[in-house]
């Protein structure tokens, strides 16, 4: 049974909470949010407690954790995190900065602890069935990738201004897919932004 805590009780922690507490091979055992209500009430919801994060990574009967907290403070848990010796998911992207991002990783690889970023998409049914069809070469080969992507609402402003934003935070899933379905890097990327939906996005300067 792994021992798993969760950091971070916002938009998409009650996602993974879910998660944890249903796989069978693994037991939610602590939240943690700088928001201490948000922690609580979270952690009551799945029959858990609420703690700090020091008192998490303090614990050695806590074999992982999930960071679901926002982006810029991604890097530093990992850190910490792998330090104390637990395993991390941890949710994307790493951080703003391509070389925190990058330091990071080194870090990473000196504390030596299994480190994996949430790009779930990969494991969907529909796109690692593509993937699978490609490969063998049953629906030739790949010349071209369009990928359209929604959210089902615009996320709060205040959450744009620390997650980097859509083009950061909800495109590097497709990012993630088109490297996962080409196998292969881009040699150059160019962008171009609007905000329609929702103007204040666009006050937030995520365009």
């Amino acid at each position: 049974m792994l021992n798993v805590a969760l950091l971070g009780a916002g938009r998409i922690a009650g996602v993974h909470a879910t998660a944890i507490s249903t796989n069978p091979g693994s037991r939610l055992v602590a939240v943690s949010d700088i928001n201490t209500e948000a922690a609580a009430k979270l952690a009551a919801q799945y029959g858990t407690e609420a703690r700090t994060t020091d008192a998490i990574l303090a614990d050695a009967s806590i074999n992982a954790v999930l960071i679901a907290t926002s982006t810029d403070t991604h890097s530093d848990l990992i850190e910490r995190a792998t330090a104390a010796g637990k395993a991390v998911l941890c949710e994307k992207p790493v951080d703003l900065s391509l070389a925190r991002a990058q330091a990071c990783q080194q870090v990473v690889a000196k504390n030596g602890k299994p480190v994996m970023i949430g790009f779930n998409r990969r494991f969907d049914p529909n796109f690692s069935a593509l993937k699978a069809a490609l490969d063998k070469g049953e629906i030739g080969k790949a010349e071209l990738l369009s990928i359209t992507s929604f959210d089902p609402a615009p996320p709060p402003v205040a959450y744009i201004k620390v997650s980097g934003g859509l083009f950061r935070d909800m495109m590097i899933h497709d990012f993630d897919m088109a490297n996962f379905i080409m196998g292969t890097a881009p040699v150059s990327v160019c962008a171009v932004g609007s905000s329609i939906v929702d103007p204040a996005i666009g006050a937030a300067g995520d365009v």
